[in-house]
């Protein structure tokens, strides 16, 4: 594919983010914004870039997968089904001592391609039982055990206590997280979660960078997270009027979109106790 249709599809994505950053009304970017969310929980092992690329093209996108894969899966995608452009690295084999015969050889980045996947409604053929494997029940009991694994892969402490602060329902201190100890098990689930981001984006290494952004933003970011998270273990996660509650504009939403994919990623990787890192052909937008 030409580098034009390459460019076209990242200035596509970048439109569509600078877009949502624009937009004034609150209750309207609340809406959009969760679409933004939901296109991240589904598509988790994406890139950030094709996640938005996937939601801008085809928003009401549940499963993708390019043509040879829902081949090998026994479906085939309907005839003049158009497909979702995504972009994918092209990649290139090179010795780390060209000049050494045995030296060991490593993948270098190109560029990239316009390559393309197709959503389950743009096939046919045999049933998918596996497509609810990542459920882990409304109640988050099955979810619950498999958190508290994740938070301890981060090196984080997490504690259940009597928090006596009012209206406080965890807290992350650089190293530990504390939840109350009387929610529901759902809503453990919720705040285990957003303190655990808080962990990963705002503490540690990235706490003065956090520092430069209000605590609107930050929790912002650890909220998303775990939005994003709760719902791709298929779990209705209470979706706050983010935007509107922690009064974050559009450039601080613009700025906080990559950094809750990455966090949700991470912890979604944790839970399910695979490598953060994006699919096997789908790289991030450059």
């Amino acid at each position: 594919m030409t580098n034009d249709k390459v460019g076209a599809l990242a200035e596509q994505i970048e439109n569509s983010v600078n877009e949502l950053a624009a937009e004034t009304d609150a209750v309207r970017k609340s809406e959009v914004f969760r679409r933004w969310l939901d296109a991240m929980a589904q598509f988790s092992t994406y890139s950030f870039g094709n996640q938005m690329a996937i939601s801008v093209q085809c928003p009401t996108a549940s499963k993708v997968a390019g043509f040879q894969t829902w081949k090998r899966l026994g479906r085939h995608v309907k005839k003049g089904a158009k497909g979702i452009a995504i972009l994918a690295p092209c990649l290139y084999s090179k010795k780390v001592e060209p000049e050494n015969a045995d030296s060991p050889t490593v993948k270098r980045l190109s560029g990239f391609k316009i390559a393309f996947v197709f959503d389950i409604a743009m096939t046919d053929g045999d049933a998918l039982p596996t497509l609810n494997e990542n459920s882990a029940g409304a109640g988050g009991e099955e979810l619950l055990p498999r958190l508290e694994a994740a938070v301890q892969k981060l090196n984080v402490v997490l504690d259940y206590e009597e928090i006596r602060e009012s209206g406080v329902e965890g807290y992350s201190t650089g190293g530990r997280i504390v939840i109350r100890q009387g929610l529901s098990v759902l809503a453990k689930c919720g705040v285990v979660i957003h303190e655990a981001a808080h962990e990963i984006l705002h503490q540690h290494d990235n706490r003065a960078e956090a520092n430069k952004k209000t605590k609107s933003q930050r929790e912002l970011e650890a909220e998303a997270t775990a939005y994003v998270v709760m719902r791709h273990f298929g779990i209705e996660h209470a979706a706050s009027n983010y935007l509107a509650t922690y009064n974050v504009d559009g450039e601080q939403l613009r700025n906080s979109l990559e950094t809750i994919s990455g966090a949700a990623k991470r912890l979604i990787a944790a839970i399910e106790g695979v490598n953060a890192e994006p699919d096997d052909s789908l790289g991030a937008v450059p």
